[in-house]
């Protein structure tokens, strides 16, 4: 969906070929879970964005890295339209996530425990 990318928080809505943008209307189940007027969704996300920033990684490599890392998950299911998307996902792959870094997921999971209901 690309909200981890702050692309949709932009004065213009995000690129005209994002997945919000291209299946509007027609995605009720999306546009309702991720409801772009939505503080919370909008605080936890740039909080996050934050967090990739203060470390020097791509938004998509951080959340990809997590998820690789959390004990209870086998595989990660992503979604790609473009090539330079996919090469982020490859990237992820190999970032290794520091006890800092988890401090500051965690302290974000905290203050957000849900933003996406």
């Amino acid at each position: 969906m690309g909200i981890l990318l702050g692309k949709y928080f932009a004065s213009n809505g995000a690129p005209p070929d994002a997945r919000l943008n291209l299946f509007k209307g027609r995605y009720s189940e999306g546009e309702s879970r991720y409801n772009l007027t939505r503080r919370t969704l909008r605080l936890a996300t740039m909080e996050y964005i934050g967090i990739a920033e203060k470390y020097g990684l791509h938004p998509v490599s951080l959340a990809i890295a997590f998820v690789l890392n959390h004990p209870l998950v086998a595989s990660v299911v992503f979604g790609v339209t473009k090539s330079w998307q996919l090469e982020e996902v490859i990237s992820a792959c190999i970032v290794g996530l520091t006890s800092e870094i988890m401090t500051d997921i965690n302290k974000v999971h905290a203050k957000f425990p849900n933003p996406c209901p």
